[in-house]
């Protein structure tokens, strides 16, 4: 009751100033209340193309969810995160802005010609291609593109199909990665070869395609078949020390040239008759006495006279013979291993090694010695081709990091969770803190007013001392006074109800 009345006390002025100051709190508090109580926001999609955004938008709109735009990125509460996304994937949101072969629904057969047809045949392919190899993991964005072949069936010879895949990875595709996505873009495509799809990375440039194969980039074959090694030499060794407690390094030295190497061999064992040739030759000679007369041109026996004819004979015999003959062409490609080198660094604390003399010493070289017939035989090491192998025991300085990481504590948590908006809190307090102190107790603090004296004689004189000696509180000032002073107070009531009656009978 006293508060009520100490503001009717008040001037409007001051009633109106409080008046704002109280809505002021009031709203502030409001606003306190609401950041706090607040539900901390979760990404639900980010990096959307502005029609798949504006779509996702308008649909929250429709289903009175709040959301927050950051950038690219959507936030709604994180307890409508999930529920909210399977709603939107069972209306096909967000779309894929890739199309596939919904291109060819509104392809209309009496409209459209063979030539517009094929093309968005094609166009259709390329889209479902483009879908697959972004599903891969690590691949985030992709664009095919296939070389149709549109010549004419009256065509004997047409060009082969070729294909071009450009693609941007989040990490490096490995070679089986590659042919897989080059598989996959030939077997979509009729009559198109693997070889003939081109994977390209726009910063690593050609992954795989023509002329291109795993054995010639030396530098990626060496750097898979290290990892393979490592792994294996990793999983044996820490199955004895267990994780954390070994260090592999393995470095694999590969060929970087191209040779070619045509080898013949004859068998001189194997010789057969391929051929055989015989050559007769004769020759004859004739020897006489005498003039030459017309008798010497008669034929023998009719003619008189007498001589001597010598025919000699000539044999040759020529033979082919044919040998087996082996005739070899090998070609050496880059990314054949020439060496490799292995370092094994092991933790000696983990292997528990006790004492320092020489039985400690012997332990730990039989140690060293089993380790290495582990790894030569598990990673297949070949000492004749120059293979190395070290193996060294050394107490690690830092502690073993565990594989899993630790969930965090409920400080963190909180600290993670409630930091800002804790902070927003605070802030508000402080300025609820000002307002009611600075403003609205100021208001409240009533401060003495002057009042002018009552009329009349001894009660005028009466008033101005209880005026004078008026305490901050009227009715116990007013008690007080009638307690310590009945007489006046009979008096001054007496005068004040003889003043009503001549007023009343004036009236």
């Amino acid at each position: 009751m006293k508060f009520l009345e100490t503001l009717k006390s008040l001037p409007p002025s001051r009633q109106l100033a409080l008046a704002a100051a109280t809505l002021g709190v009031i709203l502030a508090m409001v606003f306190l209340v609401q950041g706090v109580m607040s539900e901390p926001k979760s990404l639900l999609y980010s990096k959307l193309e502005p029609a798949t955004a504006g779509e996702i938008i308008e649909e929250l709109d429709q289903r009175g969810v709040e959301y927050e735009l950051r950038g690219d990125s959507i936030f709604i509460a994180q307890s409508k995160r999930d529920q909210v996304r399977f709603a939107l994937a069972r209306q096909g949101l967000p779309q894929q802005s890739v199309q596939g072969y919904e291109l060819l629904d509104d392809v209309n057969g009496f409209s459209v010609t063979s030539e517009m047809y094929n093309a968005a045949y094609w166009r259709a392919k390329e889209g479902e291609l483009t879908r697959t190899i972004l599903a891969i993991d690590g691949v985030s964005s992709a664009r095919v593109h296939i070389g149709a072949n549109l010549g004419s069936g009256f065509t004997r010879s047409q060009s082969p199909q070729t294909a071009s895949v450009t693609l941007s990875t989040t990490h490096d595709l490995s070679p089986s990665q590659a042919e897989a996505i080059q598989y996959m873009v030939a077997l979509a495509v009729a009559g198109l070869a693997p070889e003939d799809v081109a994977v390209i990375d726009p910063v690593k440039g050609l992954i795989a395609g023509p002329n291109v194969s795993k054995a010639s980039q030396p530098s990626m074959a060496a750097a898979s078949q290290a990892t393979v090694i490592e792994d294996k030499i990793m999983r044996l060794i820490e199955a004895r020390v267990g994780a954390g407690n070994a260090r592999v390094s393995v470095n694999v030295d590969v060929t970087r040239q191209r040779q070619t190497i045509s080898e013949r061999t004859v068998d001189p064992d194997s010789r057969i008759v391929r051929s055989r040739t015989t050559n007769d030759t004769s020759e004859s000679s004739a020897g006489g006495s005498g003039a030459l007369s017309a008798a010497s041109n008669l034929p023998q026996g009719t003619a008189g006279g007498g001589g001597n004819s010598n025919t000699m004979r000539n044999s040759t015999e020529s033979i082919n013979y044919e040998f087996n003959e082996r005739r070899t062409e090998t070609e050496l490609l880059p990314g054949e291993i020439e060496r490799v080198s292995v370092a094994v660094l092991l933790n000696e604390e983990a292997l528990a090694l006790e004492g320092e003399g020489p039985e400690a010493i012997a332990a730990a070289e039989q140690i060293v010695a089993d380790f290495e017939q582990l790894i030569l035989s598990g990673a297949g090491l070949n000492s004749e081709r120059g293979d190395t192998l070290t193996v060294e025991l050394m107490p690690f300085q830092q502690a073993a990091v565990p594989e899993m990481a630790t969930a965090p504590s409920m400080v963190e948590t909180l600290v993670q969770n409630y930091f800002w908006s804790g902070l927003q809190a605070l802030l508000l307090g402080l300025v609820v803190i000002v307002l009611a102190l600075g403003v609205v107790r100021p208001l409240l603090s009533q401060k003495k007013d002057e009042r002018p004296a009552l009329e009349g004689g001894a009660s005028g004189a009466k008033t101005g001392d209880l005026l004078a000696d008026e305490s901050p509180d009227p009715f116990a000032f007013l008690s007080d006074y009638t307690r310590e002073r009945p007489d006046e107070t009979v008096a001054l009531l007496q005068s004040w109800l003889n003043e009503d009656r001549k007023a009343a009978v004036n009236e």
